[in-house]
């Protein structure tokens, strides 16, 4: 067995990484992990908005069908429609948990009778909880050129209009993200939770 005998001179001449190369390291560690952190939570949420939208058309086309021999839904603008519409299957099933309705961003999703002219020749969905930012796309997705031809009123709120009248007034469509992120619309709420409510409605009859 053979052994190297190292000097004194040769043991020293071998060093570790200085404290400022460990922190240069974790900094840049640290950066990497914070912009993959980024990208994912934007791709996220724009999974979400997807969803929503998704939803959205599943509901109005169910609603659409329920009342196709019917001019109106029978029942004052503003009423609740939301516990018969969930018996009647007008929701996706993964928008139901147990008597209640759920967004993906876990806020409740509501379906009113609205008036044009005469009540109920509209209705109005209603989407509570969305984040500022989640409302601007899920506004700028759903208003496009693609946009359901009977898609009437888009608007969002620091509250939620709950069994609500809307008012019979359409909405200038598309909504730039320009529009949506401007007060009173998607950014109505920001200084406090975060969230808003995103309303839209749809003619009955497209």
């Amino acid at each position: 067995m053979t052994f190297v005998m190292m000097s004194r001179r040769d043991c020293t001449a071998v060093k570790g990484f200085t404290l400022t190369e460990i922190a240069l390291v974790l900094g840049v560690i640290g950066l990497i992990l914070g912009a993959i952190w980024v990208a994912a939570s934007f791709v996220y949420q724009n999974q979400k908005v997807a969803k929503a939208t998704q939803q959205l058309l599943a509901i109005t086309q169910a609603v659409r069908s329920l009342y196709a021999t019917s001019p109106a839904i029978g029942d004052a603008a503003g009423t609740d429609e939301t516990a018969a519409f969930i018996s009647a299957k007008v929701f996706p099933s993964d928008m139901i948990n147990g008597a209640a309705t759920v967004n993906p961003w876990n806020g409740t999703v509501m379906v009113t009778p609205q008036k044009i002219t005469n009540a109920g020749d509209m209705f109005g969905i209603e989407y509570n909880l969305v984040p500022s930012s989640a409302c601007i796309s899920l506004l700028v997705a759903t208003t496009g050129a693609g946009r359901d031809s009977g898609l009437w009123f888009a608007s969002a709120s620091a509250a939620a209009l709950g069994a609500a009248a809307y008012g019979a007034a359409g909405t200038a469509f598309p909504i730039s993200a320009a529009t949506a992120a401007s007060a009173p619309l998607c950014t109505a709420n920001a200084a406090t939770t975060q969230r808003v409510s995103v309303q839209f409605a749809f003619k009955l009859k497209g």
